[in-house]
């Protein structure tokens, strides 16, 4: 006989769907973040308490439930709202006028609330309805032997906030009915008892801990307090509607944030969990997005750590990683790579733009409807792991070091929110550490040292579906050849711009190596030029009193010689002879030498304590010449004797100066031997400690293989560097006291060889500034000059009275003067106030055509600006740009004079953004364009001091502006010199 029978589900099958299918807890938050996106929620909150029992709240600001909902949608596993994709109601939309892609697919990742915690409080609050609550312990889906249909879970509407107090122990009652039965059905109660009995035996023989009783022990009004129901904003008045879920006996995940130590002392779980949870959760909503692109800018997320009342925030927007930080990393990849697998977009490699980089597929790919990956961008940085490579600043690199632990990650974003697990330290989805294992110079991308990623959405790229537990995107011939095209485009720009076989990592590697190089000599003569000047400024300090009481004995000593001493007698000229060698030796004892050539704060001091030490010696001097001449005329004793005394005196001195400094000598040699052994002991234990956790890691199966070779590779290289820095210093010192090399009179020399050398370079930068201004103006002057001489010429051929023939003579006389002074000086250049003002391009012409405009006729040439110049405005100081373009038209006015054009031109232009000053003379020699810029170079026959580009580039570079001489052929405007400006700032009308 024929029966139709219908699937009878087990009440595990919740547990199944939600708890045992999501990855982890942060992966549970994520998709629980998801549903209050499609809920159009502003903010999301994750609040973790901690107390005797530690609570989580999962709050937000969404168009929230009514009880209908509650029934309908929440507790209903697979609805279609989100499968078949129907737009919310406008009355849903919390007031927002974009429309939100839909994140949630099968209608499951609600259930992913019970990876949280067992025990859970669930308040929703839609407009123009009443507050819903619904109670249920998750706990009651691990039974195995009850089935679903018999869980009955309690709901109940409430007008206020105050009435959920009296409600929740009526709730709590009713949910253990499903433990004990509710009287309600008899047959109901059986089937429950007998589950619970059943799950209880097996759990004995099992030798686990009670399901149920552990159920019963829950005490409903020690768990929930206004403490948690505060963090959400419609408790407090905030917002008018949204869902919120407190939740106890919450996962260990959750209760490890709730610890403040970070340190070397904390459990290896403990980290690991606080380091996924990051990693989960930072960056949730794509940050990468730049002000000009349409990204999500309504929607936010936070986890909060409540210790007491105060307030720690784990993941905040505020301290999110965005694009002004992203455009600062040295190496990044930006384009879009269309539906064939071609990348076109921009490169950064070392800090330098590569602008339209093509990448090609590896091959021509044959693809139907079901297996295309569709259009994508990719948008990825990262910087040179090995600070000596880098070419970031040390605070830049510290600063991206850093942020790489909690940012880090190759990430997948799809409708710019975060695919999981992507972007997370065990998760290598495009084998970038695989390829880094094999050969890190070529391979550079490392994925904790990657920000930003690949970015998909749910329209152009259908067949990258999810996984059910969010582990990743399903593997299917799409996702197969999505992740082949991204790893192709990451290994070509390797290879052509970035890694080890590249020709630009050669020559920019050259230049950063030299650049640390020459930063490191710079910062070590800082810190020996500190240290100078603190030895200086502590032994005035210290020896002033000594310097003091010197000067008055020889002030005594003096007086004695001069008044009662008796010249003719041999011991005690002998005996004065031996007091001012010990008087000697103490002098030396309180030199300052050698001396920096800056002192800085302490100059004043210094001179006080040097004109005193002078003085003395003079007078010290003074007293020797008068006892030692003395001594020569006297013939008492023989010569023999005398010098053996003087002999001894000085000997005498200079022991005790050698036991002195040999003390001071042995106990800083024991201490550096000490510290020395230190070092080494810290560099033996330094790998180890670096790479134990992960090596723990690896054996205990929580990573791979290829990410802990990577993270060795990279760490060996640290540690490499870090030995040789630390330890050769000590052997090179060493080596050069081995050698006698004076270290120290050698440094100090260098110092102060540079800080002349310095101050002489701002001298002849300032005397070059000086210099240009009559170079500029020089034939005006001439021309006025020879106007005037004219004039004057033609006075004096006039008959004039005696007054007025004094009077010419005299203004005759007067104008000589002033011609010889103004040929006399250096040209000058144009100074101008330092207000900033918004110049126009016409503003600019105007002015250097007023300024060149009879010389340029006189010439013959033409001086013209086109609409595309006439129209830029660029804000700045006038002193910074008009200088420029004097110098630059002045400079082709002189060499298109010089040309056989028939028609001589000067043009001011603007191409891609960029202002060119072009003209078609001769133009400048290929060889002579890497020297345009360096100061006093020139190929002007005369009158050329080689100040003016110089100072050009300088003036403009002041401004954050740069200025490049045009080779490319094909982009100038004229056919001889062309240089281009780029402006910062630039606008166009």
């Amino acid at each position: 006989m024929l029966t139709s029978v219908s699937f009878q589900t087990r009440a595990r099958t919740i547990d199944h769907l939600g708890r045992e299918q999501i990855a982890d807890c942060p992966t549970a938050i994520s998709e629980l973040w998801k549903n209050a996106y499609d809920a159009y929620a502003r903010k999301v909150s994750l609040n973790i308490f901690d107390g005797d029992l530690p609570v989580s709240t999962l709050v937000d600001d969404g168009h929230g439930m009514s009880v209908a909902d509650v029934r309908n949608k929440w507790l209903t596993v697979g609805t279609e709202s989100k499968a078949t994709g129907a737009e919310i109601d406008e009355a849903d939309r919390n007031g927002l006028k974009k429309i939100r892609v839909k994140q949630g697919q099968k209608g499951i990742g609600r259930l992913s609330c019970a990876a949280l915690g067992s025990l859970m409080l669930l308040v929703s609050k839609k407009k123009e309805h009443q507050f819903v609550a619904c109670l249920l312990d998750w706990r009651l889906f691990e039974n195995p032997y009850l089935m679903l249909h018999d869980i009955k879970l309690p709901i109940v509407e409430f007008e206020t906030r105050i009435e959920l107090k009296d409600i929740l122990p009526t709730m709590f009652d009713s949910l253990m009915g499903n433990l004990w039965g509710d009287g309600e059905d008899i047959s109901r109660d059986s089937r429950i008892k007998s589950a619970w009995q059943l799950f209880h035996d097996q759990e004995l023989r099992e030798e686990k801990n009670s399901t149920k009783e552990a159920i019963e022990r829950t005490v409903i009004e020690t768990c929930f307090t206004e403490r948690h129901f505060d963090t959400w904003p419609v408790w407090t008045g905030k917002s008018q509607c949204g869902t919120a879920m407190f939740i106890a006996d919450i996962h260990e995940d959750l209760t490890a944030q709730l610890s403040s130590d970070s340190g070397s002392e904390s459990d290896g779980a403990e980290i690991r969990a606080k380091e996924r949870l990051i990693q989960t959760l930072n960056s949730f909503v794509n940050p990468f997005n730049r002000e000009s692109e349409e990204g999500i800018t309504d929607f936010s997320t936070s986890v909060v750590v409540w210790n007491g009342n105060l307030q720690r925030f784990v993941i905040d927007e505020v301290r999110d990683f965005g694009f002004e930080q992203f455009d600062e990393l040295e190496h990044i990849i930006d384009g879009v790579v269309d539906e064939d697998g071609k990348f076109i977009g921009n490169v950064k490699a070392f800090g330098e733009w590569h602008n339209e980089i093509e990448v090609k597929p590896k091959s021509r790919y044959k693809m139907r409807k079901d297996t295309q990956f569709g259009e994508f961008k990719i948008r990825l940085g990262t910087f040179e792991v090995v600070r000596k490579n880098s070419s970031l600043s040390d605070e830049a690199y510290s600063n991206f070091y850093e942020m790489r632990k909690y940012f880090g990650g190759v990430m997948v974003f799809r409708d710019d929110l975060r695919v999981m697990p992507y972007g997370r330290e065990d998760n290598d989805f495009f084998e970038i550490e695989k390829r880094r294992t094999n050969n890190a110079g070529a391979f550079v991308f490392s994925n904790r040292a990657c920000f930003g990623g690949v970015y998909i959405t749910k329209l152009s790229n259908s067949n990258l579906r999810d996984k059910a537990g969010r582990e990743g995107i399903i593997d299917n011939k799409a996702s197969k050849l999505f992740r082949e095209v991204v790893e192709n485009i990451l290994i070509q720009v390797a290879k052509r711009l970035i890694g080890r076989l590249s020709d630009n990592r050669a020559i920019k590697l050259d230049e950063i190596n030299a650049y640390h190089a020459a930063e490191k000599a710079a910062n070590d003569r800082k810190t020996l030029l500190r240290k100078e000047r603190n030895r200086v400024k502590s032994l005035i300090k210290k020896n002033s009193p000594y310097l003091s009481n010197t000067q008055h004995e020889l002030n005594e000593l003096a007086t004695y010689v001069e008044s009662d001493c008796q010249m003719d007698d041999q011991d005690e000229l002998v005996r004065l002879q031996h007091e001012l060698s010990e008087l000697d030796g103490k002098i030396k004892s309180y030199s300052l030498a050698p001396i920096p050539r800056t002192l800085g704060s302490i100059e004043t001091e210094y001179r006080e304590y040097r004109d005193i030490e002078n003085n003395i010696k003079v007078l010290l001097n003074s007293l020797k010449l008068t006892v030692n001449t003395a001594i020569d005329n006297l013939v008492v004793k023989e010569d023999i004797e005398i010098a053996e005394k003087n002999f001894a005196s000085k000997a005498g001195v200079l022991h005790q100066k050698i036991r002195k400094l040999a003390t001071a000598g042995r106990n800083i040699l024991k201490e550096e031997i000490k510290r020395f052994e230190e070092q080494i002991d810290v560099a033996n234990k330094a790998f180890y400690q670096k790479l134990s956790i992960h090596l723990d890691d690896l054996a205990a199966k929580r990573t791979t293989l290829q990410s802990v070779n990577s993270i060795i590779e990279i760490e060996y290289q640290k540690q490499d560097i870090k030995i040789t820095q630390t330890l050769n210093a000590y052997i090179n010192a060493l080596e050069s006291l081995k050698e006698q090399i004076d270290l120290e009179g050698l440094a100090i020399q260098s110092v102060n060889e540079n800080s002349r050398l310095q101050k002489q370079n701002e001298q002849l930068h300032a005397l070059a500034q000086l210099g240009i201004s009559v170079e500029i103006i020089g034939h005006e002057i001439e021309g006025q000059d020879m106007t005037i001489e004219r004039g004057l010429k033609t006075l004096a051929e006039s008959s004039l009275n005696d007054t007025q023939s004094r009077a010419l003579e005299s203004v005759t006389q007067a104008h000589q003067s002033l011609s010889d002074s103004w040929r006399f000086l250096s040209p000058l250049k144009l100074a101008g106030e330092k207000v900033r003002t918004q110049i126009t391009g016409n503003d600019i012409y105007d002015y250097v055509n007023n300024f060149f405009q009879k010389r340029l006729e006189q010439n013959q040439i033409t001086f013209e600006q086109t609409d595309a110049f006439k129209k830029i405005s660029i804000y700045e100081q006038p002193a910074k740009i008009y200088p420029v373009f004097i110098n630059l038209i002045n400079n082709a006015r002189y060499w298109v004079k010089e040309s056989d054009e028939p028609k001589r031109q000067i043009l001011l232009d603007v191409k891609v953004g960029q202002v060119v000053i072009a003209d078609n003379g001769p133009g400048v020699d290929i060889d002579d364009v890497t020297e345009l810029f360096t100061l006093f170079f020139s190929r002007k026959q005369r009158g050329g001091r080689g100040v003016g580009l110089y100072l050009c580039k300088s003036n403009l570079a002041s401004g954050g502006h740069k200025i490049f001489y045009q080779t490319n052929e094909e982009q100038k405007v004229l056919s001889g010199a062309n240089f281009v400006i780029d402006f910062k700032g630039i606008k166009n009308a």
